[in-house]
């Protein structure tokens, strides 16, 4: 069987078209979205087995899912972000949301077409027919002018300093309003939002050729093997798995 692992990395969200995705029971702070293309979704959350079209699970949600050599579109989304608050919106406190009123097969077509293209346009042209699927109208998310502005410090920063204290310096407040502040606006505490951001950088620095333990280390995480771990638990692959046989485009 053919492996098939094509990444799509965007600012808020980390997408995938894979036959290979195989996450054994997890839960994370990002949405997960499911959409079935060979197949039927079939996850399991909180020990209930789930078949349907496309599915959404909420952040901190336990869930395993297996692709068993079927193919899959699924997209990690930063809660954060507009896409992310929105859908945490029409959730609710629902552990996940169900799309099983609309028919995928346009979806599933888009999803095939984008697997064989590398036009960044096309996978935008892709990801505003899913929102229009998913039933989300965009809107512009107001954060306090201070949460704003750690994003914007982490969003350029070198890595050299991560810590909570350097942050709310920065913003003066201290850390622990800053912490407050943070979880109360995003609803994501700020220590774990901070390491999905090494996550990026560390895939930045391996798409420039470095290798795992050098992209780890330069993204400021602890050892190469933290970013292991934390690339599994978000992505339910391996790192090198989601390096091998796989194909990556940028798209922002």
């Amino acid at each position: 069987m053919k492996v098939i692992n094509k990444i799509f990395w965007d600012t808020d969200k980390i997408s995938m078209i894979t036959n290979h995705l195989d996450a054994d029971t997890h839960s994370h702070l990002m949405l997960q979205l499911f959409v079935g293309v060979d197949d039927y979704v079939e996850i399991v959350i909180n020990d209930i087995r789930i078949k349907c079209d496309v599915i959404v699970v909420n952040k901190n949600v336990a869930h395993s899912f297996s692709a068993k050599g079927k193919l899959y579109f699924s997209s990690i989304i930063d809660p954060t972000s507009v896409c992310g608050k929105k859908l945490i919106d029409k959730m609710g406190k629902r552990d996940f949301l169900i799309y099983d009123q609309i028919d995928t097969y346009e979806l599933s077509r888009q999803v095939k077409r984008l697997l064989h293209s590398t036009n960044v346009e096309q996978y935008k042209h892709f990801y505003k027919y899913l929102l229009n699927y998913l039933e989300l109208s965009m809107y512009k998310h107001m954060y306090d002018e201070r949460i704003s502005s750690i994003f914007q410090i982490l969003d350029t920063c070198k890595c050299t300093d991560h810590s909570i204290k350097y942050l709310a310096d920065n913003v003066f407040l201290s850390p622990s309003r800053l912490s407050h502040l943070f979880k109360e606006q995003t609803g994501i505490p700020l220590k774990s939002y901070i390491i999905l951001h090494q996550m990026e950088r560390a895939f930045d620095e391996l798409f420039a050729g470095k290798n795992i333990t050098e992209a780890s280390m330069i993204a400021g995480f602890d050892s190469p093997s933290h970013f292991a771990s934390t690339v599994k638990k978000m992505m339910g692959m391996t790192v090198s798995l989601s390096l091998k046989d796989s194909e990556f485009l940028k798209v922002y």
